[in-house]
């Protein structure tokens, strides 16, 4: 399966970051065997140039980014047309984060992911896509909760077994923050950069496209503010490691429920532990939602191991349709409509309502 093997001390070095995000260079050197930082910074290189590290970028906590409600809402839409032709629609709604072409041998299903200041101004757009005949139907869930990130554990079973989901564990809090600071126009000009891990997230790097963009902030001004969003919770430092090169994983959704939230909890939080799987999850209302990169044979038998549990009473599987197709993107977050005054974030989904219309009469 590895075209690159990677070494033992590699493998210690991408599971120590893995763990440790916020690590520097002189701490890896003593959780690791290495002995020079050259070397680890030579490493890191080769193992992004493998396609196997992503990083350093950081999270953000919507609910302390301003005052009025801000969630992650994920549709799954199901299309007749092609993929190519359906996304054109998305993009007139400016808050669209990604999309997400599904492998399935039997229907066209699309997953989109969306910023949403507002689920009913969202499902409206959904139901006029569908009214016009752009999406057969669509069901979306709505996150009001962190994201839990945990990278691989190289010395992990790489097609892990799924017998122990309902055993006691120690659940991560998944509460977000709440809005408990005001935020600046060089404050927020910043986010984006940090959120794609734009350049390493290397402030100087930043400061120099800004002002090709005719910004005027200092470095100063820069420091104080990736301080400020670091001090007061509205970022997380995180690194994404696929388990092998990214071409050699792969990657889906699964959204599952049971009777019992605390039981879909254990689920999510014992989901493939200590494996060489890089998984993500979070409640998205009942139901249990964990994104992962894995070993192609570990989502080979995934259903028939879950049908064992008698626990989960509903799931789904999404597994994505390709790495490199050209529907498959991600966009930076939109923060134009900031207001800064107010400390609110609402999006023009009247005017998305009219580019969608006017784009419809078009064609």
């Amino acid at each position: 399966m590895e075209k690159a093997q990677l070494s033992e001390n590699e493998k210690e070095l991408l599971t120590v970051l893995g763990k440790f995000p916020e690590i520097s260079t002189k701490e890896l050197l003593a959780r690791t065997t290495y002995k020079w930082a050259s070397t680890i910074v030579r490493k890191l290189e080769k193992l992004r140039a493998l396609h196997m590290l992503y990083g350093p970028f950081y999270l953000i906590d919507y609910n302390k980014l301003c005052r009025n409600p801000l969630y992650t809402l994920v549709c799954v839409m199901e299309i007749q047309q092609p993929f190519e032709s359906v996304i054109p629609y998305l993009e007139c709604i400016e808050s669209l984060r990604w999309t997400y072409p599904v492998l399935s041998p039997h229907r066209n299903v699309l997953l989109a992911g969306f910023l949403s200041s507002s689920d009913v101004e969202m499902k409206a757009i959904f139901q006029l896509l569908k009214d016009n005949n752009i999406i057969t139907s669509f069901h979306d869930h709505t996150c009001h909760h962190k994201f839990i990130y945990e990278n691989p554990n190289f010395f992990g079973d790489s097609n892990s077994s799924l017998d122990h989901l309902l055993d006691p564990c120690d659940v991560p809090d998944m509460s977000l923050g709440q809005y408990d600071t005001e935020w600046n126009t060089c404050d927020i000009a910043l986010l984006p950069y940090l959120l794609k891990g734009y350049k390493g997230t290397k402030l100087i790097e930043i400061l120099k496209t800004e002002r090709k963009l005719n910004k005027t902030w200092t470095y100063a001004q820069m420091n104080y503010s990736h301080k400020k969003i670091l001090k007061n919770g509205l970022i997380e430092k995180k690194y994404v490691i696929y388990p092998f090169p990214q071409d050699q994983c792969a990657h889906f959704f699964l959204a599952m429920k049971t009777e019992d939230i605390d039981v879909t909890l254990k689920i999510l939080c014992n989901f493939a532990k200590g494996a060489r799987v890089f998984k993500f999850y979070a409640l998205y209302g009942t139901w249990g939602v964990i994104g992962c990169f894995c070993h192609p044979l570990f989502v080979a038998d995934l259903m028939h191991k879950l049908d064992q549990i008698d626990e989960i009473t509903e799931k789904e599987l999404y597994q994505r349709r390709s790495i490199t197709e050209d529907y498959v993107l991600h966009q930076t977050l939109e923060l134009k409509y900031f207001d800064f005054d107010k400390q609110t974030l609402e999006y023009p989904y009247h005017v998305y309502k009219e580019k969608i219309k006017e784009k419809i009469d078009s064609e």
